[in-house]
């Protein structure tokens, strides 16, 4: 009976140490997602101003690390896609500010959409200063609340 009783302490606790891992692996996330939109973002900047080059274009063009860094898994990505895949990993205030750019890219003069994008690489680059701040607290935190959580369950079980 009590090594019934280890084992499903032991499988708990395992759990509890996925559900750590996975915390972890979705923060480490977020920051990776958002430094992929500022990357893109800056791609774009300079594929405009160097050569004026289609949205369209600047986007098959990229490399695709920088996509996939965004959460594509199409071989033709447009923005508002890459935006829909990566929403579950972006803060409210980025995601608010990424369908800002989304919505306003390519629907003005060359100055203005230069302007545009210095705004949202240096709004976006706040944020992700915060994040990259605050990720080593919040990893933390999940760490222990995961594993405590599934120490506690299994000590009541026993």
């Amino acid at each position: 009976m009590i090594l019934l009783k280890l084992l499903g302490a032991g499988l708990i606790t395992s759990v509890g140490g996925f559900a750590a891992y996975s915390a972890v692996r979705f923060e480490k996330h977020k920051l990776m997602v958002l430094d992929g939109w500022i990357d893109l973002i800056f791609h774009i900047r300079g594929q405009i101003d160097c050569y004026l080059t289609p949205l369209d274009e600047i986007l098959s063009s990229a490399d695709p690390s920088i996509l996939k860094a965004c959460m594509c898994n199409t071989p033709h990505p447009d923005l508002h896609a890459l935006l829909e895949a990566s929403s579950p990993y972006l803060a409210q205030e980025s995601r608010r500010l990424l369908s800002g750019f989304v919505r306003e890219i390519g629907g003005s003069y060359r100055e203005e959409q230069l302007r545009r994008c210095d705004y949202y690489i240096n709004a976006l680059r706040v944020i992700r200063d915060k994040l990259a701040a605050d990720l080593p607290a919040r990893t933390k935190l999940s760490v222990t609340v995961s594993l405590c959580i599934a120490l506690g369950a299994a000590i009541l079980l026993w």
